[in-house]
């Protein structure tokens, strides 16, 4: 009966796994900025960014402070107008837009002089025009905007099937998108296709995915992998906490795989990372109670109590010590 309880514990942690934010990704990179005219902030003022290489148009308008943001914006050479509300010109410029990194975000901050729109250099005359991208550069910038879409698109599919608890599709969708980016930091993929292969019965494999991902996120929480400022589950404290979610959830497999030596690593693992964890430590005590080890249950069970001394499962911890002290 106690052993229902504690695995039914690690269950409901396990469950607890977010869905994949379908804009994770995005084709080209975020451009984002300020307007400003003579140091003051500009709202409400259209930001056009004209691709001089494409003729593709992406339009925006300015906040209250000035600041702008527009999704998506593919690499190459632009023209940047900035127009006022009754659609005069307030500004133009030429730039290049994005580095090749897909996880970069494009910064274009634009000071308007007083009077409006300068002339494009001190002479009053054109610049030289931005040269064009080579045809090589510009296949490579389709090559890297079409492996985005199509991570994209496989990210959806993953969210719709889980939404749907079809976990085969599920973890199809996301060994795919893993495979297409080997590299990546998101360790949220690797829980998602963790939880869809405990939820198919794969325990061994959901234990060795979860594994996976604990040590891309330790290696975000340390400071190793530096965190993508544009992933709100690339922070440390984010990844810190993926971290401890995965070795629970690594912990419930391993006792669904009846191994309960690994499922107290795993577990030990997890309080280790987060020691003032009251549910962790209670996950410990409990299952370190059903297998027989005594003296490590004693410490984590009254740990539990340190930190929850009237919790939910305070009783029940109790009740546990008792039996022990009688042993």
């Amino acid at each position: 009966m106690k052993r229902n309880a504690i695995v039914f514990a690690l269950a409901t942690l396990l469950c607890s796994v977010g869905f994949l934010p379908a804009h994770s990704q995005t084709v080209g990179a975020p451009t984002e900025g300020k307007v400003t005219q003579e140091g003051k902030p500009l709202p409400n003022v259209q930001v056009v960014l004209t691709n001089v290489d494409t003729g593709r148009v992406n339009k925006t308008k300015t906040d209250k402070g000035g600041n702008f943001v527009v999704l998506g914006v593919a690499y190459g050479n632009y023209q940047v107008d900035v127009l006022g509300e009754k659609g005069e010109k307030l500004f133009t410029e030429k730039t290049s837009l994005g580095t090749g990194n897909t996880s970069s975000t494009n910064v274009l901050n634009i000071d308007i002089p007083a009077g409006g729109a300068a002339p494009d250099n001190k002479f009053g005359l054109p610049d030289p025009a931005t040269p064009k991208l080579t045809k090589e550069q510009l296949a490579k910038i389709k090559a890297d905007n079409d492996k985005i879409a199509g991570l994209n698109s496989l990210i959806k599919e993953a969210q719709d099937a889980r939404q749907a608890q079809d976990w085969p599709k599920a973890e199809n969708a996301l060994k795919q998108l893993i495979a297409a980016a080997p590299e990546t930091s998101r360790w949220d993929f690797y829980m998602a296709l963790g939880e869809a292969q405990a939820r198919s019965n794969k325990f061994e494999d959901a234990a060795q995915t979860y594994g996976k991902g604990v040590q891309i996120a330790q290696s975000i929480a340390s400071g190793s992998t530096p965190p993508d400022p544009k992933n709100p589950n690339a922070s440390p404290a984010a990844a810190k906490n993926g971290a401890v979610r995965m070795l629970t959830s690594q912990g419930s497999a391993y006792l669904k795989l009846q191994k309960a030596d690994e499922a107290i690593a795993s577990l030990k693992k997890a309080v280790e990372v987060e020691p003032s964890s009251a549910i962790g430590q209670y996950n410990l005590c409990g299952v370190e109670f059903n297998a027989q080890k005594f003296d490590e249950a004693k410490t984590s069970c009254n740990k539990y109590l340190q930190l929850e001394p009237s919790g939910a499962h305070a009783e029940e911890v109790k009740s546990f010590l008792t039996q022990m002290d009688k042993k």
